[in-house]
Parts: C-alpha cells; structure tokens; sequence
C-alpha cells in the first residue's frame, strides 16, 4: 500500500508554477529550434495555458496545467533539462565565483594580528578593506592596472609586505611621493620640517584591552604610553608614543636638497626587518608611501624595512565588523565580543 503524496499548498504551487514557466522559457530560447516548430508550439501551448491558470488564481488548474506543463517539456526537451543536483551545484558555484571576484577586486575581509595600530585597532578586530579606493590591482602582482586615486597621510591601508608576499600588513600612511620624512626613536615625526604631532592626551592605561590573548611586548615599558593626537588629511588620528614629547634634533633637509643627497630607494630596504630607525631623512620616492603603525614604539614598518610600492596597496581599512578579545575567560564568553568596538570607522579618532 502506498503512501498518498501531501498535497501542495495553493502558494508552493504558485511559486512551483512560476519557476517552471521561467525554465520553460529558457529552454525555448537556447533549444527551440533544435527540437522544430511543432514541438515549440506544443510546449509554448502547455505554457500559455499554465499562464492563463496562474492568473485566474485557480489552484487546482494551475496544479494540473503545471502537471501538463512538466510532461510536456519532459517529452521535447528532456536532454536539455537540468537535474536538481546540477543546478544545485551550479548555484553553489556562481556564488563562489562572485565571492571570489569580489574579494579579489572589492571588499576583502581582514584580522588583525598584532597590536602594532593600537589604539585605532584592536588585536582581533575584524574588518573590510575597501579595494578599489585607489584603483584596480592584479590580485597576485604587484602592479596597478588602473589607478584613479591617491593615498592621503593619514589613511590606514592594507598591503602586501614588501619583504613577504605572503603576508598582508596594515600601517598608516604618513608620506607621500616627494616627501620628506623624519623621525625620534619614541616615533614623533616631522613631514617636510613641520611636524604632525597635536595635543598630547594623557598616559594611555588601556593596553591590556587590546592585545587579547597576544603576549604584546610594550618596547616603551617602564616608561608609560601616552596617546597623541595627530594630524593627518583626512582629519586626526590617535597614536601611542613613549613618554612625553622632548625636544629633538631632527635632520633638517630641505625635499628640495640635490639627488645626490638621497639614497636610491633600494638602501632604503631592509629585508628581514631587523635593525633600528635609520639616522638619516626618508624620501619618498615616486610610486611609494612611507608607512607607520600607531603604536609608534611597538611597530615594524617603513623606519624599519622601507617604503610600500603603490602597486602593493590592496585597499584602504573602512569599519570593525567584529572584535574578538581572546584574552576573556569563556566563563564569561559573552565578553569575548568587544561590543562597543562593533561597525566602528577606522578613520576616526580613538576615544
């Protein structure tokens, strides 16, 4: 004895009914003339008439129109349909492929590893990298193929390491083509013999609250951080620097000043980073941008390995979509969420 089949609610034979219309239609389109007029005619007849139930709202027409409907495409047509499972999977990749495409030339998710951008980023943070903020570039070279936009100082990007290409790393741009760029060993910087440092705020006691579950080594310590604000483009931004600002003889150089001044940009690279700041003035050669994490003291960046070629830049940070403290005990796993952290702007000041 057979189980009688459930029957269908009016609104899945509606949506059934109208499914089988669209596939209907494409198969016409791409098979019709390989199956002849006749046949055509036939499978548009069934389908004009399923229409035509569909829009007297009538249920049991449209069920049994939609039955006629089925043995009819299966008769002409049944070479050409798509099994379910086929066209499962041909969804499942249409979807890959548009993800794929638009982490390779849109929006790219990225975590934060290190606490080397505190206190504008926390050690896992989540965010979105904006791709085509300056343009488009090869997903797996280091060249852009078209660039309608430039970096500011002050725009916190993500870029290929130049000294890894299989790392990414985010840093703060600081300058630009032409540029000349000095700094003291606590990370105070001067660009073009003005510096950018603004109104010191205070020792900063929250470092614990950004590292997470990361042994982070503060290179300051025993002196305390103090956070800075400072002056970039697109508005302030927050930085942690050793102690308080002391006056400091910086190389004055004039961007100005001969060629034979400025070292070639390769004595500039330093690959694996490894030794202090170097003593002399950064220019920044065309095609580059000179790099700085936030936590001054505790960041290897341009001071240390070089400047970042255009071409490596991925994209620019746009919000935390998710911050992760791995340091919360799961007993209190609902702490695990830094909840005030979520949807927030990198290029913000920190509070």
């Amino acid at each position: 004895m057979t189980t009688p089949r459930k029957p269908l609610r009016p609104g899945a034979v509606r949506k059934q009914a109208k499914l089988a219309l669209k596939r209907t239609r494409q198969l016409l389109k791409k098979h019709g003339a390989t199956i002849g007029e006749a046949a055509s005619a036939e499978v548009r007849g069934a389908a004009d008439a399923l229409t035509a139930a569909l829009q007297a709202k009538d249920p049991a027409a449209t069920l049994s129109t939609l039955e006629a409907l089925d043995a009819v495409v299966d008769r002409h047509l049944s070479p050409y349909r798509k099994s379910p499972t086929r066209e499962y999977f041909e969804s499942i990749g249409t979807a890959v492929l548009i993800a794929l495409v638009l982490r390779a030339f849109v929006v790219e998710a990225f975590t934060i590893p290190s606490g080397s951008m505190i206190p504008t980023l926390a050690v896992g943070d989540f965010l979105f990298v904006n791709k085509l903020a300056y343009g488009v570039r090869l997903p797996f070279g280091d060249k852009m193929v078209t660039q309608w936009s430039s970096p500011e100082r002050g725009d916190v990007v993500v870029f290929v390491y130049p000294c890894e290409k299989s790392l990414d790393y985010i840093k703060r741009v600081v300058g630009l083509p032409g540029d000349v760029i000095t700094t003291d060993e606590t990370g105070f910087v001067l660009v073009n013999g003005t510096p950018i440092a603004g109104a010191p705020r205070g020792e900063f006691t929250a470092y614990p609250n950004f590292v997470g579950s990361e042994s982070e080594l503060n290179q300051c310590s025993p002196t305390p951080l103090h956070l800075y604000t400072m002056n970039g483009d697109n508005g302030p931004y927050s930085t942690l620097n050793c102690g308080v600002m002391q006056p400091a003889a910086y190389p004055q150089v004039s961007p100005d000043a001969p060629p034979s001044v400025w070292p070639p940009a390769s004595e500039y690279r330093s690959c694996p980073a490894g030794p202090p700041p170097r003593a002399f003035p950064w220019k920044v050669p065309e095609g580059h941008v000179f790099v700085m994490g936030d936590n001054r003291r505790n960041s290897s960046d341009s001071r240390y390995w070089g400047f970042v070629p255009m071409g490596l830049i991925k994209g620019k940070a746009m919000f935390i979509w998710m911050s992760w403290d791995g340091g919360a005990a799961w007993s209190t796993f609902w702490k695990k969420i830094r909840w005030g952290r979520l949807f927030r702007g990198v290029h913000r000041e920190a509070e």
